[in-house]
């Protein structure tokens, strides 16, 4: 067969090139396979060649030319991307709601105004008064803001089931709504905070009761068994109010124990306590009255206070003998009220009917003789008893 590139001329003279494969390391490249030598000889040996080398990848950032003759490498998983990416979103999800919290509701480090307002229920409801004090403006007095005082209103009327309605912020300032049970009574208060610094406080966590225009009409006036005759305003937690006294002459009563103020900054009907006489005031009065009678009872005259100065039993007997009277004392005492003073309660006024009988001789008259009557006399009584003295005594009025 000629030769079409001319005599003694091959391809490569006639500008014509073999398709060359990309040289990669450990590989023949095309048209050396097996290697030649000049004349075909075998070039000499290579002591590494045959042995094993390993696949070159392509520099980061280079993809392999189509049609090379180089493996492919295998495709990365993609799985490490997605996690990583899972979880950067995540982190970021969590930053974004932070910072929405912060926006939306404020600084969450300082105490948020309801749950101050929750905080403050829930330490009246444990007894804990110094937990309460924590979450409130400082009071003038606390001298009824203890555990021992607050126990006794938890347990008179407990406060359960609290629920916040509302909340409204406006910088310092701040009002919750709350809802909760206040023994069988259901309350639905606003409380007022104010912000100082970092913390929110209730503006009016103690209820103050001005004892100033009652307190003199009680004698030794006392809130659960604490003195207080020596204020003039009291300050007790939100709840029922036990008023007493330290005299047993005396009992405190309160018709409006139940309408007791349900918050701090609301009005009850529990600061209007009155007093009455005690068992041991009543039965003071009543020897005092018996004393008076029994001494009235001696008189000889049919006029008593002829012989007993302040005795006012008489049957108007013009004709009866001197000194002749026998008296017999009322024995119910029944009809006879007693009213502590208004402005002394230890002035204790008695006013009522008191029913005596008599029996006297009348002088003889003419011809008529001496004869014995029996009469009797109704006698009001009306007069005061003073119940500070060692022995109280009836003074007629």
């Amino acid at each position: 067969m000629s030769n079409p590139y001319g005599p003694g001329q091959g391809p490569e003279d006639a500008g014509w090139q073999p398709y060359s494969e990309p040289t990669v390391v450990g590989q023949p490249q095309f048209g050396q396979y097996p290697p030649q030598g000049p004349g075909g000889q075998p070039p000499p040996a290579d002591p590494n060649y045959g042995a094993y080398q390993p696949y070159a990848q392509p520099a980061p950032g280079t993809w392999p030319q189509s049609g090379g003759g180089g493996p492919v490498p295998p495709a990365k998983s993609k799985k490490p991307l997605f996690i990583a990416l899972g979880v950067a979103g995540v982190v970021v999800l969590v930053v974004i709601l932070v910072l929405s919290l912060v926006v939306f509701t404020g600084d969450s480090d300082s105490g948020e105004p309801d749950a101050v307002v929750t905080s403050y229920l829930q330490a009246l409801a444990d007894g804990d008064s110094a937990e309460a004090l924590g979450l409130m403006k400082a009071p003038a007095s606390e001298l009824l803001l203890t555990d021992d005082v607050l126990k006794k209103q938890q347990k008179i009327a407990a406060i359960t089931d609290v629920k916040i309605i509302d909340t409204s912020d406006s910088g310092d300032n701040a009002t919750v709504q709350a809802t909760y049970m206040f023994g069988d009574r259901k309350a639905d208060e606003t409380f007022s905070l104010t912000k100082a610094g970092d913390d929110w406080r209730l503006d009016d966590g103690a209820v103050v009761i001005d004892i100033s225009y009652f307190k003199d009409g009680i004698p030794g006036l006392t809130v659960f068994g604490v003195p207080v005759d020596n204020e003039s305003k009291i300050y007790v937690f939100p709840g029922p109010v036990e008023w007493g006294t330290s005299d047993e002459n005396f009992t405190v009563v309160d018709e409006n124990q139940s309408e007791f103020a349900m918050s701090g900054n609301s009005y009850g009907s529990a600061n209007s306590p009155t007093v009455d006489l005690s068992s041991t005031g009543t039965a003071a009065v009543q020897s005092a009255i018996r004393a008076y009678v029994d001494n009235c009872a001696l008189s000889k005259e049919t006029d008593a206070s002829v012989d007993k100065p302040g005795c006012e039993q008489d049957v108007y007997a013009f004709d009866a003998e001197p000194a002749s009277a026998v008296w017999t004392a009322p024995t119910d005492l029944d009809a006879v009220e007693y009213r502590v003073g208004y402005d002394d309660p230890n002035q204790v006024s008695v006013n009522g009917d008191l029913a005596w009988s008599v029996t006297y001789r009348t002088k003889p008259y003419g011809s008529l003789p001496a004869e014995t009557k029996t009469e009797t006399t109704t006698q009001y009584l009306y007069g005061d008893i003073d119940l500070s003295s060692d022995e109280p005594v009836f003074t007629p009025s």
